[in-house]
């Protein structure tokens, strides 16, 4: 993302021109969940992540952050631990009923 900012460079280390890269840490005051890029599906304006719930498909919408890897940013009703769609398709939708399968570390991730 690109940012102007105004820095002290008291050692003159850097110039006029440069374009430096820099890590520029966030902290949240709650945990942040972060799903797999594929989990989150985009039609007609909506941003949303299918949620499995007794055997049942919801449609959770949610709002998208930062990108981590392969990870995406949520905020909506999602909660760590909740199961969710992988890879939401044509071939599944809200109050469809479905078998799901916990797989090791693919649950919703939760980070500070």
């Amino acid at each position: 993302m690109p940012v102007e900012l105004d820095v002290s460079n008291p050692a003159h280390e850097l110039a006029s021109g440069m374009f430096p890269q820099v890590s520029w840490p966030v902290h949240r005051t709650a945990p942040t969940l972060f799903v797999p890029q594929s989990a989150v599906g985009r039609a007609n304006e909506q941003t949303y992540v299918y949620r499995i719930h007794n055997s049942t498909v919801e449609q959770v919408d949610v709002k998208t952050g930062a990108a981590v890897n392969n990870l995406t940013e949520v905020f909506g009703d999602l909660h760590a631990g909740d199961a969710i769609a992988l890879h939401p398709g044509d071939d599944v939708h809200p109050g469809a009923a479905v078998t799901s399968r916990l797989q090791p570390g693919q649950s919703i991730s939760s980070l500070r």
